[in-house]
């Protein structure tokens, strides 16, 4: 997508940045910031610098974002998640690696789970589908995938055309499997299979960027290192609401 002007994101939305641990950035999370950001560059961290401009109505894409939506992979039954899983994994150098696979294949299964069964509702605002039932998604439901790499990892788009996340969703997710301390978070396991996914696709992302158009689509961008360039130092979490 091109750089363009646009009308301004909400500017009251909350920004951090510095050197903090991915456990750090769930605690500033519940506290309602939307945009984290860790990097030994601080406010010179190039993704940082887009967060701002794109705040400001500057759109383009993030540094890392490369994969092309044109060539995306439409889905509209759950059954089809393992054979995307496939495709990505054997057509990726990325996928070769059995430790990418895995976190590919974990963070995928999630965003697919959540697009299929929890996106879409019926008029009383509850899950349209059954998550104990296979899905078959209507006309207009259809989820795409697409992706794009380099050597350095690989960038995944899963994107739904419900549009119902929200904000509250992430920090009742990072609520339910965390329990604050005067200090830090821990991960809670009482409540380990209460809303792990989402906290999981973050704890295992190097960046993750959620569009929101409300009504209409939820579109999770995410960027995978490679396991042998990974930094756990540095990451970003980004919300926004159009």
């Amino acid at each position: 997508m091109n750089s363009s002007q646009r009308k301004p994101r909400r500017l009251v939305d909350a920004l951090k940045t510095g050197l903090f641990s991915k456990q750090e950035g769930a605690e500033t999370i519940l506290t309602g910031i939307r945009h984290v950001h860790s990097s030994i560059l601080g406010v010179n961290d190039p993704c940082w610098k887009h967060t701002e401009a794109s705040l400001a109505g500057f759109i383009s894409c993030y540094p890392w974002e490369i994969a092309k939506p044109e060539d995306g992979i439409m889905i509209s039954q759950s059954t089809k998640r393992s054979d995307c899983l496939e495709l990505i994994a054997s057509s990726t150098q990325f996928g070769h690696k059995s430790q990418n696979r895995e976190r590919l294949r974990l963070v995928l299964e999630e965003l697919l789970s959540n697009a299929f069964y929890h996106a879409y509702k019926n008029k009383e605002r509850q899950d349209k589908y059954d998550r104990l039932l296979p899905a078959t998604l209507m006309p207009g439901e259809e989820i795409r995938v697409s992706f794009g790499e380099n050597a350095s990892g690989l960038h995944l788009v899963v994107e739904d055309q419900a549009g119902t996340l929200a904000f509250e969703d992430f920090k009742k997710t990072f609520t339910r499997c965390f329990r604050q301390t005067q200090t830090h978070i821990s991960f809670d396991d009482k409540h380990a299979g209460a809303g792990l996914g989402l906290y999981m696709v973050y704890e295992i992302a190097t960046h993750l960027c959620v569009v929101v158009e409300p009504g209409k689509k939820t579109r999770f961008s995410i960027w995978l290192s490679n396991s042998n360039q990974f930094d756990p130092d540095s990451f970003s979490f980004n919300f926004f609401e159009e």
